[in-house]
């Protein structure tokens, strides 16, 4: 949070500077930030932190509460079901809008994104594979050419990083079980086959769901939110 930013684009730097450290958990949920904290850290006015904050409320990343200040949002249990409910049903539509729009360079590309995951997977880098692994989803939703569904995309994978930056200290025993769980659908979609890769999708969102939803750091998110709503009343 202490780097310094450039001169141009500053509202937009500092979006990413503090979505980046609420994604990793370096601002936890229930932390305050301020306006005047923000701009004196990165050595800039007050204006475009304002206008970050505004961007990041719209994300969901803050809320306001009138009289006490902007706060780092929490996240419950049924947030993270409802994150994965949603994904299950929004995802095969990209897969098959992607696979439709692929062509030849665009199966290298993701091939070149899954060695990626597959490196990192052997290095054991939980922030590597991570990147890896949101790029190569990302990928599709980009070839599947509907701009709602990559704004909507976009939303849902910082929610979902938040989680994965929460709870990856016991993620998985071994990360690089991640990176191979990609390979059915890399190569159901090389075949251009929309049925079995959504197939091997649902098989890997399950396998993720599962490992997120059994770490009993979620228990301590619920307490959390549960006393934030109680806070609020």
């Amino acid at each position: 949070m202490g780097k310094r930013v450039k001169q141009d684009s500053l509202a937009d730097q500092i979006y990413h500077l503090i979505k980046d450290s609420i994604i990793k958990g370096e601002l936890k949920p229930g932390d305050r930030i301020t306006e005047l904290d923000i701009s004196n850290t990165h050595g800039v006015s007050q204006a475009p932190v304002r206008e970050a904050f505004l961007r990041l409320k719209e994300d969901g990343m803050v809320v306001s509460m009138r009289h006490k200040g902007t706060f780092v949002s929490n996240l419950s249990l049924k947030d993270i079901r409802e994150l994965y409910s949603f994904r299950e049903k929004m995802e095969p539509l990209a897969i098959q809008l992607a696979i439709e729009n692929a062509k030849e360079q665009d199966i290298i590309n993701l091939q070149s994104l899954f060695e990626n995951m597959l490196e990192a997977g052997k290095l054991q880098d939980v922030d590597k594979i991570r990147n890896a692994d949101v790029m190569f989803h990302t990928y599709i939703y980009k070839l599947a050419n509907h701009s709602f569904m990559f704004k909507i995309w976009e939303l849902l994978s910082a929610k979902a990083n938040r989680v994965w930056y929460l709870t990856s200290q016991v993620y998985f025993e071994d990360i690089n079980e991640l990176a191979l769980i990609h390979k059915p659908i890399l190569d159901a979609f090389i075949h251009k086959d929309t049925a079995q890769c959504i197939e091997a999708f649902g098989v890997h969102l399950e396998f993720v769901k599962k490992k997120i939803l059994s770490n009993k750091e979620l228990e301590k998110l619920d307490e959390q939110y549960y006393r934030s709503r109680v806070g609020k009343r």
